[in-house]
């Protein structure tokens, strides 16, 4: 079986990079966590089919993250999605999950808790 890859896509690079070290110290070999710099980048590697898991962090005014998450979910409608953010809103969390969101968690985050969603999600 092939290791997972899980790719997060945030506005944010210091954040970004702390999720990345914080499920590799966790995961360790059991998956490839990289970072995409942005949307474009994300749904490139998405549609390639090279991503099982994409974390991504909406921002508070960023619209391309919702757009990309519309996109993936015509285009690859399996591919687990995980909103990891710290603009948490009723609005956001019902617009996440009418594009297909199934995995939201708000920021500050728990790495344990992290951890088992991303298990969950990766099967």
């Amino acid at each position: 079986m092939a290791v997972p890859h899980i790719l997060i896509v945030d506005n944010d690079p210091a954040a970004a990079l702390v999720t990345q070290r914080g499920l590799q110290m966790l995961i360790g070999s059991e998956a490839t966590i990289d970072l995409a710099h942005s949307a474009g980048a994300a749904w490139l590697s998405c549609v390639r089919g090279e991503v099982s898991l994409l974390i991504v962090d909406p921002g508070g005014t960023d619209r391309s993250t919702a757009a990309l998450v519309k996109a993936l979910h015509n285009e690859r409608p399996n591919l687990p999605v995980l909103v990891l953010t710290a603009y948490d809103t009723p609005r956001l969390r019902n617009q996440m999950r009418n594009l297909g969101v199934k995995f939201y968690l708000a920021k500050p985050i728990d790495l344990p808790e992290l951890h088992k969603i991303v298990t969950v999600a990766v099967g």
